[in-house]
Formats: structure tokens, sequence, C-alpha cells
């Protein structure tokens, strides 16, 4: 085969694997542990993987998260922005703190957030503060996730249900299903 086939093969290749933004937007149903539902906007950016032969997948480089408190007489807190999959929100009415915990998907987030123990990273904003990163409390552990954590590299319907997340969160990983207090991952 001469070398002109084989980079025009290399061409179609690429072409069959071609990756592009995935830049998503909706809202989502959130029970709060005070039994209180809140709806939230969420946003995903990231970037499509291709596979020949397959569906591919997405890695995402920024969620965030944007919460209107007023209603439930509650502040309403600075958008959350990082790298990280949000897991749990939560409102701590001792505290008057909102707070996320969230997770990696590949071993450089678990890298880039120092290695810890666990796979999370704990959130906390106060009112007309910003958000910060505090020890991932004890209290936690064992908190089922209420947040969507396997977003759809080709977009969420206008509004995820508490219902269609606990339905989907049954085929999650473990460590996006609830806080673990043990964890051994493979990074």
């Amino acid at each position: 085969m001469n070398i002109r086939k084989i980079a025009a093969l290399a061409l179609c290749a690429l072409t069959l694997t071609a990756c592009g933004d995935v830049n998503l937007i909706w809202s989502e149903e959130v029970v709060l542990s005070s039994g209180k539902t809140i709806v939230v906007k969420r946003g995903a950016t990231g970037e499509k993987l291709g596979e020949i032969g397959g569906s591919g997948g997405w890695e995402q480089k920024e969620m965030w998260v944007e919460i209107k408190g007023e209603p439930l007489g509650m502040f309403t807190p600075p958008t959350w922005r990082t790298a990280y999959v949000p897991m749990l929100l939560d409102y701590d009415a001792v505290k008057n703190e909102w707070l996320i915990v969230a997770t990696f998907v590949t071993c450089q987030g678990w890298r880039d957030l120092g290695k810890p123990k666990l796979p999370y990273v704990e959130y906390r904003v106060a009112e007309k503060g910003e958000w910060r990163v505090v020890p991932l409390e004890s209290e936690l552990y064992g908190r089922k996730a209420n947040m969507l954590t396997g977003v759809r590299s080709g977009g969420e319907p206008s509004l995820v249900t508490a219902k269609d997340k606990a339905e989907r969160g049954k085929r999650a990983g473990e460590k996006f299903r609830s806080i673990l207090d043990k964890w051994h991952g493979n990074c």
C-alpha cells in the first residue's frame, strides 16, 4: 500500500471519529436533606470523543450549577463552576451555607485534587461569600447523590426530574451514587 492510500485512510478515520465541542444547559430537580425540592440550572462544557463503530463519549472541561435560593427563604449564592462533577447539593441551615460535594471522572482529576484519600471535594459558600474548598465532613459519608452525574454528551431534557435521576443513578458507578467513607480507586 502506498503512502497516499495510507494517508487517505487515516484522514477518513479521523473524519469518522471527529471530535467536537459539547455545550449543554438544562434544569434539574434537587431534593435537599430538608425534604424541599428546588430546581437548579446546570451546564457542562467539554469535548466529544469519537470511536469507530461506537457511540463515543465526552470529556467534561467544566460543570456549573446556578441556585436560586430566594423562593425558599435562602440566599442565592454565586454560580458554582469547576472541572469536577457535582453529585450532592444541600443547604446547611445551622451554618447558613450551601454545600456541593463533587467528584472527578479521570485519574488526572484525582491528581489535580492532590490525590485525596476519598474521591471527593467539598465546596461551601456563605451569604455574600465565594465558593471555597473545605475538608470533606464525615457526617456526609453515606449520603446519596441528589444531582445528575452521568450527563449525556448529546444533551439532557430541558428538565431532569428527581425520578429520572433516581432511575439513571442505579447504573452509575459506586462513587457517583453515594459519598463513600472508603475508596479503593484504580488511580
